[in-house]
């Protein structure tokens, strides 16, 4: 799986939360179309259909752990 970056990987993280775009732009200063663009971005590199697709293989991969508690 091609690696991402640390802007793409800190996006990952907070979606991994559960959050929606705008709570993701929020925590992370940047606005919901940057959002959107970055998780268009992942989801091209990985050849990922949609965000739930994303998460799977992030944790398939070890990537990222699904946190317990927000």
């Amino acid at each position: 799986m091609p690696a991402l970056t640390p802007r793409e990987m800190a996006i990952l993280r907070e979606l991994a939360f559960g959050k929606s775009t705008a709570e993701i732009a929020a925590g992370v200063h940047l606005s919901q179309g940057t959002v959107k663009g970055y998780l268009s971005s992942i989801m091209a590199k990985w050849d990922a259909r949609d965000r739930v697709e994303v998460l799977v293989l992030a944790v398939r991969s070890g990537t990222i752990r699904i946190p317990e508690h927000q």
